[in-house]
């Protein structure tokens, strides 16, 4: 009798420690690998942690595990092969995921939008006595890009078949990391480099460096970058996404009110290893446009795969909307709005 007790007590204190591990399990919080190549544009390396005090839901129910890219292009990979969770997507990386790769992607939030009236839009620098004028004077040149169909390559070869020029046929494509465009432009071996911000600005200061075109002339405003993931990974974690896009959308408006400006700009420059004094054109009308919901313009970004499939960009186009999912952020604005 006594040792059927003991029996009793031993296995109920086994499945105690079960129900515990099991419950701490469940109770972990979701880690939501994220892609990104660029800042200040991406920002995502420096709005989450478990030290922002704008964060409701960090270490609760998710974590964001930031993971660098050369460009989109390459993000897409990793998500088919299930290595990252939400990448930096463009337009005609959306469209791939799906029309090559086969993936049932969802739009699920903003990051920044290109050309908008009055905003900045990424520009393309020639050597101001090299004789290239316009686009069209790119016939036989080399050009710096980033990745393979990422926003900025698409932009390029939208811009080159508006002039009939098509890659390997009429010029070349040199691929590089955005920081070593304009050494590649100074020693002359590519002709034209996109120049990103705060770059951009010295270099349009200095008299030997010209623009020669802009990312709007192809694909007027357009959306530049935004996050996608897969299907499957949205919806079985819609409440944790929720809360990480609410979250998101908290820091993004923490970073860009005036009152922050000082401390924000510290942060990134900090993060970037740049001095803040070059980060002036952040959140003004020098920079990208960013939706202060961060909603993405999805009539923009329809756009811009319908342009690139008509260029010969893309194989074919999709329709944006039915791989989007902007509930989350109608949600996350629901409760921001409720609980500012």
């Amino acid at each position: 009798m006594m040792r059927g007790m003991r029996l009793l007590r031993g296995l109920t204190a086994m499945l105690g420690v079960v129900v515990a591990l099991s419950t701490a399990a469940m109770a972990d919080p979701l880690n939501i690998r994220v892609g990104w190549s660029t800042m200040p544009g991406h920002m995502i390396p420096v709005l989450f942690g478990p030290d922002k005090p704008y964060l409701k839901h960090y270490g609760q129910s998710y974590t964001v595990e930031p993971v660098l890219f050369r460009g989109s292009s390459p993000q897409l990979t990793a998500l088919a092969a299930g290595e990252i969770d939400l990448i930096a997507s463009s337009p005609a990386t959306m469209a791939l995921a799906v029309l090559n790769a086969g993936i049932d992607v969802r739009l699920v939030a903003d990051i920044i939008q290109d050309g908008m009236p009055g905003y900045h839009s990424e520009t393309w620098l020639v050597k101001s006595d090299s004789g290239i004028k316009t686009a069209a004077d790119l016939k036989g040149k080399r050009i710096a890009t980033n990745a393979i169909g990422s926003a900025s390559d698409t932009a390029m070869r939208a811009i080159m078949l508006k002039q009939g020029l098509k890659d390997r046929r009429d010029y070349i494509t040199i691929q590089a990391a955005f920081p070593s465009m304009l050494a590649l432009l100074d020693q002359g071996k590519v002709d034209a480099a996109p120049i990103l911000m705060p770059g951009l600005i010295d270099a349009l200061k200095d008299p030997k460096y010209r623009p020669v075109f802009e990312a709007k002339d192809a694909l007027g405003p357009s959306d530049l970058v935004f996050l996608i993931g897969q299907s499957a990974f949205v919806t079985k974690n819609r409440a944790a996404m929720v809360d990480f896009i609410e979250d998101y959308i908290r820091a993004m408006r923490w970073f860009s009110a005036p009152a922050n400006r000082t401390q924000a700009l510290q942060i990134i420059g900090d993060f970037m290893k740049v001095p803040p004094a070059e980060l002036g054109h952040l959140f003004t009308k020098l920079d990208y446009y960013r939706d202060p919901w961060e909603m993405p313009n999805v009539p923009a970004l329809q756009s811009a795969i319908d342009v690139s499939k008509e260029a010969g960009i893309l194989p074919g186009t999709i329709d944006v909307a039915k791989y989007s999912d902007l509930s989350l952020i109608a949600e996350a604005r629901h409760r921001i709005e409720a609980n500012p």
